[in-house]
């Protein structure tokens, strides 16, 4: 029973695009990281084919995603509050002829390579003690992986957290 924990499986899959749900997301959340002063950063590819998913899911998924960059942006700049840099999120999306690639990074502190694999792990968190519950990450992935795309993270050190999401570009029925 742990699977369902903290994820629906009444999934509703729809030919969408996943501009749309990106700025969806940014409508939600804009507002947040300027007043942080977040800078986002878009490259979004045009005409991107549609693929087949839940839109409301992978809303949670990507409002999660911003979440955890917005998190780990504030804590690295409160740990060194003088430090240069810019304050950033890219969120960039492309295709090639069987897959839709989103990209979600951001001027954080990164991702240690030694908690890269168990991120998607349920109930682990790399937050303080109160901050994060662990599940984020865990119900993104399956809310991904039920619209069959995968998601991994990548991270150089002190270059911030990336995460790479791709999904099959839906069939012409």
């Amino acid at each position: 029973h742990m699977r369902q924990f903290g994820r629906q499986s009444d999934l509703t899959l729809e030919k969408i695009r996943i501009n749309d749900v990106l700025e969806r997301t940014l409508e939600i959340l804009g507002q947040q990281l300027k007043v942080r002063g977040i800078e986002v950063v878009w490259d979004l590819a045009p005409d991107l084919p549609l693929i087949l998913a839940d839109p409301d899911r992978l809303e949670q998924v990507f409002i999660n995603l911003l979440i955890n960059a917005r998190d780990a942006i504030d804590e690295k700049w409160q740990s060194l509050p003088h430090q240069k840099g810019e304050k950033k999120i890219t969120l960039k999306t492309s295709s090639d002829d069987k897959v839709i690639t989103v990209a979600v990074s951001d001027s954080g502190p990164g991702i240690p390579e030694s908690m890269r694999e168990r991120i998607f792990e349920p109930f682990f968190t790399t937050k303080k003690v109160g901050q994060g519950t662990g599940l984020g990450l865990s119900i993104s992935y399956g809310i991904i992986k039920d619209c069959k795309g995968s998601i991994r993270a990548v991270s150089g050190k002190n270059e911030g957290a990336g995460f790479i999401i791709k999904f099959p570009i839906a069939r012409e029925d």
